[in-house]
């Protein structure tokens, strides 16, 4: 994950207004709930991959019983406001936040029961790498459930996603499902699934456009100005066309740790 700001404050002020005070992706608390429909996180003790504002690690502990969520990000300016939402929340005492560098987890060998993440990989360079480390820090039986923004496949999905990436600033290292799905498997991860997101958020990200377009573009102008106003709204349409295209796939991904 790209240690370079990727993430300040007028930007994380547009996706709170579209996707909710917490969440830098789409779907809040609901798409949690999706991500980890039938896993179990009572009790347990979850490592959230890349923790944004808070929101996801948030829903971890209130909706779905984790016992203790540790969440790691390598961008220093989302930490105020993580901390902030997590305490406003009322359950800072069950969630930590810290600021990593990129590279190996800091955490001991089959320490943690589940890794968590939410659309945060597309930042990581290499992913293998990434999956050798959640095998490592998981204890037997172990789970590792998240989402991701992933490239489709084919010369249309691939014009698509390159126009969208040529209008943002955001650093992306894409992967298609298959090669997810390789490189977990590769790293030794056993009864792996990859549910695709596409369809779904086709048709939420339309809705999405058209609320920046109408109802919410007075509030944006007024939290970021006409410039940076116009300017997302050219990104925000090169996402969906990405989207539709199947160039820019949300999908689900998972993979567990051999038990003994």
């Amino acid at each position: 994950m790209s240690s370079d700001v990727q993430y300040p404050d007028h930007f994380v002020e547009r996706l709170h207004t579209v996707w909710g005070e917490g969440f830098l992706s789409p779907g809040g608390p609901e798409e949690v709930r999706e991500i980890l429909r039938g896993i179990d996180l009572s009790g347990k003790l979850v490592l959230d991959v890349g923790f944004g504002t808070g929101g996801p690690a948030i829903a971890l502990v209130r909706d779905h019983h984790a016992a203790r969520v540790i969440g790691i990000d390598v961008e220093s300016l989302l930490l105020d406001r993580a901390s902030r939402n997590v305490e406003k929340a009322g359950v800072s005492q069950d969630i930590e936040l810290r600021i990593v560098e990129p590279g190996p987890l800091p955490f001991d060998d089959e320490s943690l029961d589940a890794v968590f993440s939410k659309d945060s990989m597309i930042h990581i360079e290499d992913k293998p790498a990434l999956f050798r480390e959640i095998l490592r820090v998981l204890r037997a039986g172990g789970v590792f459930v998240a989402s991701d923004w992933l490239a489709g496949e084919g010369p249309q999905a691939q014009a698509a996603l390159d126009r969208y990436e040529s209008v943002g600033h955001l650093s992306f290292t894409m992967a298609t499902a298959a090669e997810m799905e390789s490189a977990l498997a590769v790293a030794g991860f056993v009864n792996i699934t990859c549910r695709d997101r596409n369809a779904w958020y086709a048709t939420v990200c339309a809705d999405e456009l058209a609320q920046i377009e109408g109802p919410l573009r007075q509030q944006l102008l007024e939290a970021v100005g006409e410039e940076i106003y116009a300017n997302w709204l050219k990104v925000r349409r090169g996402l969906s066309e990405a989207v539709i295209a199947g160039g820019l796939r949300p999908t689900h991904l998972r993979g567990f740790k051999a038990a003994d």
